[in-house]
């Protein structure tokens, strides 16, 4: 087992961590398939409103790649097809069948044996978990859009922490899936020879049998587990930038997919704020907001990560890739004099409060303290970036439109973690900016 040592990221302990209790919450009305989290795609509707959809029923494929397709989570029926600005599809929404007690009606598949997955020819495994709706789980470097079925990865990385640091405990997620994930290498084996496994250091006592396929330990603090984060610390060729990653949540999915030849439908999930501490969740893929989060004040926001996460509305459904919720206090009062006072409970990157000092849990709210400003060259995004980039340089070169300066400086290894915005005395969106710029990039190329 080898130790990756990241010298950068956030360290600051943060209130509000979930603990290791679980509990199951009862079936939702509506569930939904959301396009939202998913990047770059461009879906195709197959199914119209009313239309009545089993478990496994294909809902829209990606018109770049009709063979992948994005399936219903649920027997039911398509109740509303939710549109955004300019047409684009936000989200399918399923009321799920009125009769609790009649399990649902899968889509079957072909199940695949544990003992002949190393027999099976790789592209039909790959067709299997394109029409089953699971493919999508395999994320491509640089830019983490689905992979390319034709590129063989110099590797793949199996990441058993999520991108928040909230985000369900490996423990809790992988418990009595010991099987599945074993079976899921070996998948993962039929399309690289290099398989990375990494683990927080701290949960390593948590993950019992797990533990044996622990390949790459990473510190505690965020975004030390990041798949991004994990490339940039090992790869020593270029031709490694195009590795594959999937999440030890998901690989465990496809491993059940394959060998049992139905859509799984059950998730876990975290919904944290800073002054509670909530349990582990299990629910339905796609399940309501409002059904998860609870009663929150009118001054809150719903995001799906501290630093990377999206604004989420309470009347949406969970996407695919999210399992994390977080209740961030959207406090925007001015404060007087903000700037001189001791600051006890305050977060500091750059030192400037008391609490720099103390060693308990901080809180974070909405509030940015301030307007946007002219970049100072403070360093404080240089400093704070797991990935050795300097943000402020590769944000003048996007915006004096020098792609290759930009790429020079080292665009392509942002992992989009979310700290140097976090970090920026200027209130500058420099997280937004190198995504932006990464994705031209990429449709550029396409």
């Amino acid at each position: 087992m080898e130790n990756i040592k990241v010298l950068k990221g956030f360290k600051t302990i943060l209130a509000g961590m979930p603990d290791m209790s679980v509990i199951q919450i009862p079936e939702p009305e509506t569930i939904a398939v959301s396009a939202l989290d998913i990047p770059y795609i461009r879906p195709k509707l197959l199914v119209k409103q009313k239309d009545p959809v089993k478990t496994g029923t294909p809902l829209f494929s990606d018109k770049r790649n009709k063979n992948i397709r994005y399936v219903s989570p649920g027997t039911g029926i398509v109740q509303q097809i939710i549109f955004g600005e300019r047409r684009r599809l936000k989200e399918i929404v399923i009321v799920l069948s009125k009769n609790r007690d009649k399990k649902d009606d899968f889509i079957q598949f072909e199940p695949i044996s544990s003992d002949s997955i190393d027999t099976i020819p790789r592209l039909k495994i790959i067709k299997q978990l394109q029409e089953g709706g699971l493919w999508q789980s395999f994320r491509q470097f640089p830019s983490k859009d689905t992979a390319d079925e034709n590129h063989e990865p110099p590797m793949i990385i199996v990441s058993l922490n999520s991108n928040d640091p909230f985000s369900p405990h490996p423990g809790v997620v992988l418990e009595n899936e010991t099987e599945f994930f074993e079976f899921g290498i070996k998948v993962l084996k039929q399309f690289s020879k290099r398989i990375i496994v990494t683990s927080r250091q701290g949960n390593l006592k948590k993950l019992n049998k797990i533990k044996n396929f622990v390949t790459h330990t990473v510190p505690d603090f965020y975004p030390a587990w990041d798949p991004g984060v994990v490339l940039y610390h090992l790869k020593k060729s270029r031709n490694e930038n195009h590795s594959w990653c999937i999440s030890a949540e998901h690989l465990v999915l496809v491993a059940k997919f394959l060998l049992t030849g139905r859509y799984p439908v059950k998730r876990v999930v975290t919904v944290t704020r800073s002054n509670d501490k909530k349990p582990h969740i299990i629910t339905r893929q796609g399940a309501p907001v409002k059904n998860l989060v609870g009663s929150m004040d009118n001054n809150s926001l719903i995001t799906t990560g501290r630093f990377n996460g999206r604004l989420v509305d309470p009347k949406s459904h969970m996407g695919f890739f999210e399992n994390t919720l977080t209740i961030i206090n959207d406090n925007q009062k001015e404060e007087l004099f903000g700037f001189i006072q001791p600051g006890f409970s305050k977060p500091t990157v750059s030192r400037t409060f008391l609490s720099c000092l103390t060693k308990g849990p901080k809180h974070l709210d909405c509030n940015i303290h301030g307007e946007e400003r002219a970049c100072i060259n403070c360093g404080y995004c240089t400093n704070i970036c797991p990935n050795d980039l300097a943000p402020n340089f590769v944000m003048k070169a996007l915006l004096s439109d020098d792609i290759e300066d930009a790429l020079s400086y080292g665009l392509l290894d942002c992992c989009g973690c979310g700290l140097c915005s976090y970090a920026c005395p200027s209130k500058i969106e420099l997280t937004k900016l190198l995504s932006h710029g990464m994705d031209a990039h990429y449709k550029d190329k396409e």
